[in-house]
């Protein structure tokens, strides 16, 4: 009994610590999906994509998607009534790639002018 009052403290105590980390960005989805207007890759991790409306998202990809760097043909698996979230997937040439996670973005970064 007293081992596990210990541990509960222990692991109290540490809360506060993991907390103060950068906090998440706020998980979200894309409606209407069918009608979105461009998407940056971001290498083979992720993408941005510019909704309908204007504003712009990020998709994190669970896992490396090779062939998204390389500007192939892509299509959306949106879920029912079209929302893109974290259960949706993109098909990069063919290779199916399931997202992790979608927010918010301020868009795509800048490129350096040459």
């Amino acid at each position: 009994m007293m081992k596990s009052a210990l541990i509960a403290a222990a692991l109290l105590g540490a809360a506060p610590a993991h907390a103060a980390g950068t906090p998440a960005a706020a998980e979200t989805s894309i409606p209407n999906m069918s009608r979105f207007l461009e998407w940056v890759a971001d290498g083979d991790q992720g993408l941005y994509i510019r909704a309908e409306s204007g504003r712009w998202y990020y998709a994190r990809l669970q896992e490396a998607c090779p062939r998204l760097d390389n500007r192939p043909a892509m299509r959306f698996d949106a879920g029912p009534g079209g929302r893109f979230d974290r259960f949706s997937a993109i098909r990069a040439d063919g290779w199916r790639c399931q997202v992790a996670s979608v927010v918010h973005s301020e868009g795509p970064p800048r490129r350096g002018r040459r």
